[in-house]
């Protein structure tokens, strides 16, 4: 029997199973979640919000905020219930930045530092997989108005990035970015900016791989 004929036979047998596969969607899944946590299925539902927050989902990783500072389904933890609010705040949701200072003044210093590294290697992480460049724009946010070591240059380095991309918003945010940083620093850093959008362009997806 020749190739052909065996992927044809393979193809008569899988085919039923394949069509009773049913793919759902976030939305769904989003909503799967809701009807848990109104049953007080607290752990179900936040497997389904943890996995959508993962997948960059803004109003599960307030949940999961929520769920992290209350102990709800998951153990008490405000280390975490920091990290996704930061990550729902620089996605817009303006829910997330009124808890943020709150849950700071829980966190001692050295807990402060780990999980702001979390957040950006996330938002790079999310960046590079998805080749979204919103990422590059809230990495942009992160080192200028939120990460607890504010570092111009960088916020200045991801701008450049997100308006290469066709962000123009981003345009103001950089060029303000730009009066605070020496000529030769802003040469080096719009080298560094072509060169982080060439990879995200071309390779972005395949990086981790």
């Amino acid at each position: 029997m020749n190739i052909k004929k065996i992927c044809f036979f393979l193809f008569l047998i899988l085919s039923p199973s394949l069509h009773c596969t049913e793919i759902t969607s976030d939305e769904e899944y989003y909503n799967k979640g809701i009807n848990l946590y109104k049953n007080a299925k607290f752990d179900e539902a936040f497997i389904v919000f943890f996995n959508l927050a993962q997948k960059g989902e803004r109003d599960s990783q307030f949940n999961i905020t929520n769920m992290f500072e209350g102990g709800v389904g998951t153990t008490q933890n405000f280390v975490e219930a920091l990290k996704w609010c930061w990550l729902c705040a620089l996605g817009g949701e303006k829910k997330c930045f009124k808890k943020i200072e709150k849950l700071i003044t829980k966190i001692d210093e050295e807990s402060l530092t780990n999980v702001s590294k979390e957040v950006e290697v996330f938002l790079e992480k999310m960046l590079y997989k998805k080749s979204d460049i919103n990422y590059s724009l809230m990495l942009g946010f992160w080192y200028e108005k939120f990460s607890p070591e504010q570092n111009i240059e960088k916020a200045y380095m991801w701008y450049s990035v997100a308006v290469t991309g066709g962000l123009y918003k981003a345009m103001k945010n950089r060029n303000n970015a730009g009066e605070y940083l020496q000529p030769e620093t802003l040469i080096d850093l719009q080298n560094k900016a072509s060169k982080i959008y060439s990879e995200i362009k071309y390779f972005g997806n395949t990086k981790d791989e």
